[in-house]
């Protein structure tokens, strides 16, 4: 089953299946440096769980784009956030084009479903701002997303989740300078900057 399929088939009971306790994501959000009036693009969206925290830090002055390859997802998203500066665009990250450049990228739970590693930093470097920071976080260590990914994989594919420094070494070949990073049994956390070539 491709991706999309698989998150529109489970996407009005996503948040019933997976939890994201409110002081985990605050910990990944208290790392990121987030300023009012960012613009922060939120891939792999879903059904928002990153979407108050993410407007809590940017206020009304900035604004946040939820991007998400499966509709029904974003539409469960929809109901329950009516923010001014929120829109929704349902597209797959990896052929996503925009006019507008964002202070900040952030993948949130979704990074192993990106099959073209390549592409996807390539990309992220694309829409980011000169100094934009790209966010990888999870909250749970890589072992548990990784046995989870490995007992899911007669429905969809997911990539597995190398040590967080093998990730750094890696994004570093695509301009990205490491700002922090975090591997342990209760996060995965990877934030880096875009530097100029």
């Amino acid at each position: 089953m491709k991706d999309r399929e698989f998150f529109n088939s489970v996407a009005e009971e996503w948040d019933n299946m997976a939890k994201h306790p409110e002081e985990n994501v605050n910990y990944i959000m208290h790392k990121v440096n987030l300023q009012k009036g960012y613009s922060v693009l939120d891939i792999g969206s879903g059904t928002g769980v990153m979407i108050p925290h993410i407007e809590d830090k940017v206020g009304e002055e900035g604004r946040v784009t939820a991007l998400d390859i499966a509709e029904n997802m974003l539409r469960v998203s929809q109901r329950k956030h009516t923010y001014d500066n929120l829109k929704f665009i349902n597209d797959d990250f990896l052929k996503f084009t925009s006019l507008e450049k964002y202070h900040a990228i952030i993948a949130y739970s979704c990074y192993p479903h990106f099959k073209d590693k390549e592409k996807f930093f390539k990309k992220a470097y694309e829409l980011l701002r000169a100094e934009g920071i790209l966010v990888i976080a999870h909250i749970e260590s890589k072992d548990a997303i990784n046995n989870r990914h490995k007992g899911i994989e007669e429905k969809i594919k997911s990539h597995m989740l190398p040590p967080v420094e093998v990730l750094c070494k890696f994004i570093e070949g695509f301009n990205f300078k490491k700002v922090y990073m975090e591997d342990n049994e209760d996060y995965y956390i990877y934030i880096g900057k875009k530097i100029e070539e």
